[in-house]
């Protein structure tokens, strides 16, 4: 292997590959970062068993090979060399040392046995595009409900649905529920599923995976952009890849995700419209008197909205924003929510004004984002609520 490659180039994609190198790899050569030239350029990958990334960058290709070094030692190395230079790699050595030139700079890597390394799983089918922008947007929504208890692996999970040209996005830790839709364009290569009880027979096609939600949410963060992206999936692997060559992939989860229908159907008797930057910063310096697993309280009084935590000789403080109260019932109504989990379902709404759906004040409350005159029928964002002693 000989080549020649602007240094930001190479920067940029080591940078990108090495997001699935393994904090605590089980054997050495899982540290690596393979290299390997083809017509497409340099190729570089990197996995830990479950995430697999990889980038393809345009080299002056004078010897081809394959090679694999410490990732993290080629990522340093390449972030403290000047971005305007080039840098050329060289195995030497009959192939057991990788030297790094830059300038006068110059690095010997050792080289990992490539043999030993796992092999590099091709993408599956793509089954549709969307626009890159519009899926990170979507994830980082639907992602602050799941889990992070691992005990229960499935409700870690983000349950991707594909059903026609609408993928559905869904996520729950039993005290927060989302579900996001948006419109993507299917390939046509959906695999074949089982028949779903209900369903026609004639009616479109539909594929679902759980995708970790952690994994899911950086992948659509290190792929967004003004550009369309490709979603892959089979029956054990999700995969996403935009133009260039760049992809990440991922093993599914097992386990049964709950089923959520039905939970944002129904009347919902009292709305309260709320002005979501104000209410994220009352709840903010509210919350700071809310000792561990304490709610913040919520009381309405006319058309405002009192925000209060603490009691007793414990600290204590309120605040008070706007509420456009509608339905009957709600004068004097308190409800008590965990105040980190009301703040995320506000941010993710991504909206100025936000419609708070009420039933009782011990049954879920259901958030949706204003647009206009009208609310976000794209996102729904469920909180429990927390039952008030006495």
């Amino acid at each position: 292997m000989k080549l020649r490659l602007p240094v930001s180039a190479l920067t940029d994609a080591v940078s990108y590959t090495a997001k699935a190198l393994p904090a605590r790899p089980p054997v050495p050569v899982m540290l690596g970062m393979l290299l390997a030239t083809g017509d497409g350029g340099l190729r570089l990958s990197a996995c830990d068993g479950e995430v697999y990334t990889s980038d393809t960058v345009s080299a002056e290709i004078a010897d081809d090979g394959t090679v694999l070094v410490p990732g993290r030692l080629l990522n340093d190395i390449c972030s403290r060399l000047p971005k305007t230079a080039d840098i050329d790699l060289e195995l030497v050595d009959s192939g057991a040392r990788l030297v790094v030139g830059c300038g006068a700079a110059r690095f010997t890597l050792p080289v990992l046995p490539v043999d030993e390394y796992p092999a590099v799983l091709p993408l599956p089918d793509a089954v549709a595009t969307v626009q890159a922008d519009v899926l990170a947007d979507a994830v980082a929504q639907v992602a602050v409900a799941a889990s992070t208890d691992t005990s229960l692996p499935a409700l870690t999970g983000i349950k991707v649905r594909l059903d026609g040209d609408l993928l559905h996005l869904d996520s729950t830790d039993r005290y927060r529920m989302t579900h996001k839709e948006l419109t993507v364009r299917p390939t046509g290569n959906l695999p074949a599923p089982a028949p779903k009880r209900g369903k026609k027979k004639d009616s479109e096609p539909e594929t679902a995976a759980l995708v970790p939600a952690k994994t899911l949410a950086e992948a659509a963060k290190a792929l967004e952009g003004e550009h369309t992206l490709t979603l892959h999936w089979s029956e054990g692997l999700l995969g996403l890849s935009i133009p260039g060559g760049r992809t990440y992939m991922t093993r599914l989860l097992d386990g049964e995700f709950p089923k959520m229908g039905g939970f944002f159907d129904g009347e919902w008797p009292i709305t309260l419209r709320l002005p979501v930057a104000e209410a994220v910063a009352a709840l903010q310096r509210v919350a700071l008197v809310a000792t561990r697993n304490t709610p913040v309280r919520l009381a309405v009084e006319g058309e405002q909205l009192r925000v209060e935590a603490g009691s007793g000789d414990d600290a204590q403080a309120s605040d008070r924003i706007p509420a456009h109260t509608t339905g009957t019932g709600a004068e004097g109504l308190v409800l008590a929510f965990n105040p980190q989990f009301l703040t995320d379902a506000l941010k993710a709404l991504g909206t100025s004004e936000a419609d708070l759906h009420v039933r009782e004040p011990h049954k879920p409350a259901y958030l949706a984002g204003r647009l206009g005159d009208g609310v976000d029928a794209t996102y729904q964002h469920l909180v429990m609520p927390v039952r008030l002693s006495g």
